[in-house]
C-alpha cells in the first residue's frame, strides 16, 4: 500500500513548489530527495515515469514534461514494486492536470490516492 502522494511544480525562478501532499500529516520528504527526483527527470526533458529507492522508501514518479514541469510522486514502502504502480500514477497525474483550474484537484486528491490502495492486487485480479 502506498504511503502517500506528492504533487509538485518546478519553476526556474522559485525552484520546487509542493502543490499538494496526501495524506499531508503523514508525509515527510527532504528537499534533497525532491532534488534527486527532479534531476532524474531533467536529463530526458520528456514526460515519463521513473522509479527509485532511497533509504527505506520506494518512489515512482511521473513527470509531465518540460512544457509544464509538474512532478507526481507516489511514495511506497520498501517491499512494494514501483513498476506495479506506473499505470495508476500516470492516470492520476493526467486527472490532476485536467483539474488544475481553480485548484479543483485538491478536492479529488483523497479519492485519487485511494485508487492506489491495493491497486496491484486489483489489477492482477482483473487480468485473470
Amino acid at each position: 500500500m502506498p504511503d502517500g502522494f506528492i504533487f509538485m511544480k518546478y519553476d526556474e525562478r522559485s525552484g520546487m513548489e509542493i502543490k499538494a501532499k496526501y495524506p499531508e500529516e503523514k508525509l515527510q520528504i527532504s528537499d534533497k530527495t525532491l532534488m534527486h527526483i527532479l534531476n532524474l527527470h531533467e536529463f530526458s526533458e520528456q514526460a515519463g515515469i521513473v522509479s527509485l529507492t532511497l533509504d527505506n522508501i520506494n518512489f515512482v514518479t511521473y513527470y509531465s514534461g518540460v512544457d509544464t514541469d509538474y512532478f507526481f510522486i507516489l511514495m511506497l514502502n520498501i517491499l512494494e514494486n514501483p513498476e506495479d504502480y506506473e499505470e495508476i500514477l500516470e492516470e492520476i497525474s493526467q486527472t490532476i492536470i485536467k483539474n488544475l483550474d481553480e485548484d479543483k484537484y485538491l478536492e479529488i486528491l483523497p479519492s485519487l490516492f485511494n485508487k492506489t490502495i491495493d491497486y496491484p492486487k486489483k489489477k492482477n485480479d482483473s487480468n485473470k
